[in-house]
């Protein structure tokens, strides 16, 4: 994520103390996004709980009066099903949120006539606006999102009112005519006048680009349906629309770049009390978007005839009904009704109108500058509902009978169901990750777990200690381009660890003629020497640097990195990287050594049973220092290393950049799980989380059943044999000069870090 505007993220960290410790909250910010699973939300949804959100740590609650969808169940958000248009629905389900600082209205409701729009959009938001307002002592800022129609006026009125000048620019007069956007901006700006310190924000967005199977106006979305239908039919794929649409200038709205920009007026006290158009900064014509369009779908490009009267989108879709049924049948694509996917009456405003262009001088003057290319902007969202299988793959762009999809690289993750695999699961996908677009391959012993089923990956479901089965599932891989090595077994078995890594890169590395590196990631323990042996060999002082010699002791990291040495150098051009990073804070159900799982488990257990959060450690592990590494920051690294010809053929340590003691962390933990602190105490019996635990694997039983939990096992969730190594050790601090004086500058708050891991583990129904 690059956040593009000067001052924001030192503006949103103003509620930190002098000393940066976090505020007093849990979470800094607290997020109502109203119409969650439309394409604004679904956008809100997905960047709102990233750990680098200006105004974040955020909490988010998501709106809609739909069921949960599929393809929403991996955003961290509390989904509530609720009706907004039913006052009591929203006051049971709204009220009790108390913790709400923000409010984002990205939903709407059509109706036939304006004055039926007004008055049902003004009772929605009414409604929430009543449940929420008075109840959330510390809301500061709404934001409203409404669009184009601010200046040309209602759909029903066009054509019969002159509309606006464009460009558009925010402070032109209303136009005479009733028009929801501005009885929705007068009751914004009523109720955040009652209230001392709420402001607002009004957002303008042109014609949105996003991905939303549920909403009203997705043109792309609509687009790429009658694509795949002209595809089935083997028709030609004509633009439906006129040959002023065609050939005008136009200007579109990425999603999630208004959702950047909601967050950015949402933080920035610059952009408090102002309306701003919202567009990508550039422009485009849809006769040269028809031929991107065409070439994704390997349809004909056929240019609009002047001579032949054009067909509605609406008129060509108003019996393809079957035609869908039976496409979603042959792709086995997800279950939905071409009503559902397409908004054709959208795509008629859109196809039929002139230039529409506005302006964006006032948002950059205030300091946002962000933008889309609208082209990449495009096949993002096609890519998107593709991988969501709401619109078929072509033949294309997927590897099928020989064929191979564009891809600039493509990465096998051995481990991808682990705590840092997780990570790169989600990173290498993003669309601004270097070397992007990614094909990823994961790979891992379990069968595919469901917090992974929407990642456009895929999933080999493979042992890799059995020679046969690795020489059977990854030889055929023959695109891969880099491999991220992030498995390991925990007997500490130097054989086993060895031939696990050899089986793979035996197997892969001959068969992929185009494999540039190998990433291998080890870890702290090369500086401390393994579990097993940590009484018997004097450990390295720290801060540990990479060119320490190795301790005298077996060690499989060891033999690990002489392996990757080895096997590397059999092909010309293959490079490799090590990476030891200290302690992994993240989210892995699957993870032997999570230590965020473990100790939230430790503390639900401790809340069930109404005991106080003791403290199972020693008194010098309670106050020395320690750092760890972010998950994400971690998957960065070893992606910064496969991509920067500095960093090749290196080791390099990873850690946030920041230290911590135990005695701070479980205090928020305790405030996490409202439980009452009980810290390391002098003279206290000397215990450890594994006996306290012993046991209790009826009473997780228990829990999990209580509150609905995904189904886990005590000892699959919770490694409490690591919570002892870690709460009867000393100071350990990695050294991360190597990696910036090479130009890896990331960074974490670690105590963010820590907060988001616990977020996701109960976004995802692992802990209450």
């Amino acid at each position: 994520m690059s956040w593009w505007w000067a001052g924001a993220v030192g503006a949103a960290r103003k509620t930190l103390g002098e000393d940066g410790a976090p505020a007093s909250k849990n979470f800094q910010s607290v997020a109502l996004v109203a119409g969650v699973t439309g394409i604004i939300g679904n956008s809100l949804a997905e960047i709102l709980p990233l750990s680098d959100t200006p105004g974040g740590p955020w909490k988010v609650y998501g709106v809609a009066r739909r069921p949960r969808p599929s393809w929403s169940l991996d955003h961290p958000v509390q989904y509530i099903q609720c009706d907004v248009l039913n006052a009591d629905d929203a006051r049971a389900k709204l009220s009790p949120l108390t913790d709400v600082t923000h409010i984002f209205w990205v939903t709407w409701a059509n109706r036939p006539s304006e004055a039926e729009c007004i008055q049902v959009n003004d009772a929605m938001f009414l409604n929430v606006l009543n449940a929420v307002v008075p109840n959330a002592p510390n809301l500061t800022h709404i934001c409203l999102q409404t669009g184009h129609k601010h200046y040309i006026g209602p759909f029903e009125s066009l054509g019969k009112i002159k509309p606006h000048e464009t460009p558009f620019v925010e402070d032109v007069p209303r136009l005479p005519v009733p028009n929801f956007y501005y009885s929705l901006e007068d009751i914004l700006f009523e109720t955040c006048k009652k209230k001392q310190g709420l402001t607002w924000s009004v957002h303008r967005a042109a014609a949105i680009f996003g991905f939303s199977p549920y909403s009203m106006m997705n043109v792309i979305g609509t687009i790429c349906v009658y694509a795949a239908i002209c595809k089935h039919e083997k028709v030609p794929f004509k633009f439906p629309g006129t040959k002023a649409a065609w050939n005008c200038y136009s200007v579109a709205s990425d999603a999630d770049l208004i959702a950047e920009h909601q967050i950015w007026a949402a933080v920035d006290p610059y952009a408090k009390n102002e309306a701003f158009n919202c567009s990508n900064g550039d422009l485009f014509k849809w006769r040269q978007m028809w031929k991107v369009l065409a070439e994704e779908f390997e349809l004909e490009y056929v240019e609009v005839d002047e001579n032949e009267e054009f067909v509605s989108m609406s008129e060509w879709m108003k019996d393809k009904g079957p035609v869908w049924d039976e496409i979603v049948k042959k792709n086995q694509l997800t279950p939905t009704k071409l009503e559902e996917v397409t908004t054709c009456w959208f795509a008629d405003v859109i196809f039929s109108g002139e230039c529409m262009l506005d302006s964006m001088n006032k948002s950059k003057e205030h300091g946002f500058l962000g933008f889309r290319n609208t082209t990449k902007s495009v096949i993002s969202v096609i890519d998107k509902m593709r991988a969501h299988k709401i619109v078929p793959i072509s033949p294309r762009k997927c590897v099928e009978n020989g064929g191979q999809k564009e891809h600039n690289s493509a990465a096998l993750i051995i481990g991808i169901t682990g705590i840092v695999g997780s990570s790169l699961a989600e990173m290498l996908l993003l669309h601004d990750t270097p070397g992007n677009p990614w094909k990823v391959y994961g790979v891992a012993r379990r069968p595919r777990p469901t917090w992974l089923s929407d990642k456009r990956l895929n999933y080999i479901q493979c042992d890799i200690s059995n020679s046969r089965e690795t020489i059977s599932k990854l030889s055929p891989l023959i695109d891969i381009t880099h491999i991220f090595y992030v498995c390991w077994v925990g007997s500490e078995d130097c054989d086993l660890n060895g031939s696990m890594f050899r089986n793979v890169l035996r197997v892969v590395i001959p068969n992929a003629p185009n494999l540039q590196h190998v990433c291998l990631q080890t870890g702290i323990k090369y500086y401390l020497g393994v579990f097993d042996e940590r009484y018997k060999q004097e450990p390295h002082e720290s801060p540990f640097t990479e060119d320490l010699p190795r301790l005298p002791i077996p060690n499989f990291y060891y033999d690990l990195e002489d392996i990757l040495e080895e096997e590397t150098k059999a092909k010309l051009g293959l490079t490799w990287s090590a990476h030891r990073p200290a302690l992994v804070f993240g989210f892995s159900p699957c993870s032997m050594m999570n230590m965020v799982s473990t100790i939230s488990v430790y503390a639900t257990i401790c809340k069930h049973e109404n005991k106080p959060l003791v403290y199972p450690g020693s008194d010098f592990s309670w106050d020395c220092y320690y750092d760890v590494v972010d998950a994400d920051l971690l998957a960065e690294q070893q992606i910064w290393a496969s991509m920067e010809p500095k960093a090749k053929n290196q080791a390099f340590n990873c850690s946030n950049g920041d230290v911590f003691k135990w005695k701070h962390i479980w205090k928020i933990l305790a405030e996490q799980f409202g439980l009452e602190m009980v810290g390391y105490r002098k003279g206290q019996k000397e215990t450890s989380m594994a006996e306290l635990m012993k046991g209790k694997e009826p009473v997780w039983d228990e829990i999990v059943k209580k509150h609905k939990l995904v189904p886990t096992k005590l000892n699959d969730i919770a490694a409490f044999w690591l919570a002892d190594v870690v709460f009867y050790s000393d100071n350990r601090v990695s050294c991360m000069n190597k990696s910036k004086e090479l130009g890896f500058l990331r960074f974490k708050d670690s105590t963010k870090s820590f907060l988001d891991s616990i977020e996701k583990m109960r976004a995802y129904g692992f802990i209450p």
